[in-house]
């Protein structure tokens, strides 16, 4: 076995040059401060690859080292406006939670799980364990939060739990994501219906936004992510989204235009004066470098589908 060696940014780059790539000499500049390995991931789409004695070759012929670093930032742009949009999100599911919550159970009665679990799902002993453990997280959360709210004793049970206003408000979207899918159908129904969604809906929606989320927090790349579970789709979409032909049956795209219309018709219930600007902006960027990448997206190959102005008055004409 081959062991990796380590080579010097201008030895990074002459490998890129090897296989096919176009390079100029400053471009090494850019390999001081982007992960080679980073570069190439983006390169990948771009590329032509074979099997050869049981190794994969790369062949980088007519792509230029310059159109490897627009992905990277087309990609880099994306991510921070589809974070923006997620996060505006997950502050309204909070809300929503913590007063479905409050108003059945009062400020602390979100803290005994058997008052709202689904109990036909989750036995006595999986809601205690459940419970102790999501009690243990919120201590250690509380114990690291800097929020003045849990210095004030009103705020606080006997016990120092913060009330479910609070308590929900402090947790990440993981664990939202968690509790909700905990919840007993009377309580997912009702969260449901506060965005127009029906239930499985909803807990395929912020299962997948969970973990784009994760995905755009920790810098990995979505412009070429594939989805291994294709999340609930809706009819009205089909005219936006690419669907993959097999035989005598049709399934939609698992490619990130499935996520960005889960995005459109949340915040769409959130806020219907939204600025798109800056998304549609990255799809338009995304879509003028090469015309292959609406596809590659997930999308059909048309403007509308590249501007989500235009898919929310399509959208709205369904409703």
């Amino acid at each position: 076995m081959n062991m990796p060696q380590p080579l010097t940014w201008d030895e990074q780059l002459e490998l890129l040059k090897k296989r096919g790539m176009t390079v100029k000499t400053d471009d090494v500049k850019k390999l001081e401060h982007i992960s080679y390995y980073r570069l190439k991931e983006f390169a990948r789409p771009l590329a032509r690859t074979r099997k050869e004695n049981g190794q994969t070759i790369i062949c980088y012929n007519g792509i230029s080292f310059s159109q490897v670093l627009t992905r990277y930032y087309q990609d880099k742009n994306l991510r921070i406006n589809l974070l923006h949009a997620i996060e505006k999100i997950e502050v309204s599911l909070k809300t929503k939670v913590s007063y479905i919550l409050g108003k059945y159970y009062g400020a602390f009665g979100y803290l005994n799980f058997s008052n709202w679990v689904n109990r036909n799902r989750f036995n006595r002993f999986e809601t205690e364990k459940k419970q102790y453990y999501f009690k243990k997280n919120l201590l250690d959360i509380i114990s690291k939060s800097k929020n003045p709210e849990l210095r004030q004793r009103d705020n606080l049970s006997k016990d120092g739990f913060p009330s479910v206003w609070l308590g929900i408000d402090l947790l990440m979207f993981g664990n939202l994501v968690s509790i909700i899918k905990l919840m007993n159908s009377r309580i997912l129904r009702e969260l449901a219906a506060l965005y127009d969604f029906k239930v499985e809906e909803l807990l395929s929606w912020i299962k997948c936004l969970n973990f784009i989320r994760n995905l755009c927090a920790h810098n990995s790349n979505i412009l070429d992510i594939k989805l291994q579970t294709v999340p609930v789709t809706r009819e009205s979409w089909n005219e936006f989204l690419y669907f993959i032909h097999k035989r005598d049956s049709k399934r939609p795209t698992n490619r990130l235009a499935i996520v960005l219309l889960i995005v459109i018709e949340f915040v769409r219930k959130i806020n219907d004066s939204y600025r798109w600007n800056n998304i549609r902006d990255n799809l338009r960027a995304i879509r003028s470098s090469n015309e292959k990448n609406v596809q590659l997206l997930g999308f059909k190959d048309s403007s509308i589908s590249l501007d989500p102005y235009e898919i929310i008055n399509c959208l709205k004409k369904q409703d």
